[in-house]
């Protein structure tokens, strides 16, 4: 090989990527799935899926009422709040059927 065959960025590393601010997120999402997973050895998927709803609809409205300031301020802001959680649920909602619709064989290979 000669000098004029050397290409110095082929021989470069990538830098690192950044890592994801999101990862924490994504974290505490697997660690929920993973607990209804195991719920279901002893219960039925519609008892853990209610159960779950439940509880994230029990864990916002904490939320909501924990960032407000007094008790007036959080009843003023129900409908505001609902309609906020409402929407992005409906989002992830959305986003995760149309993944199961897309790869619905390779998550589901006994149906195939």
């Amino acid at each position: 090989m000669s000098d004029d065959d050397f290409k110095a960025t082929e021989i470069t590393r990538k830098p690192p990527a950044p890592p994801d601010p999101n990862q924490k997120f994504w974290d505490l999402a697997d660690s929920f799935i993973q607990l209804a997973n195991e719920n279901c050895k002893g219960a039925t998927l519609g008892q853990v899926c209610a159960s779950m709803m439940y509880a994230t609809a029990r864990f916002n409205a904490f939320t909501a009422s924990n960032d407000a300031p007094s008790d007036a301020a959080f009843r003023a802001d129900l409908d505001n709040a609902v309609t906020y959680f409402r929407t992005e649920f409906d989002k992830m909602l959305k986003e995760n059927f149309s993944d199961y619709a897309e790869n619905f064989k390779s998550y589901n290979p006994e149906k195939s």
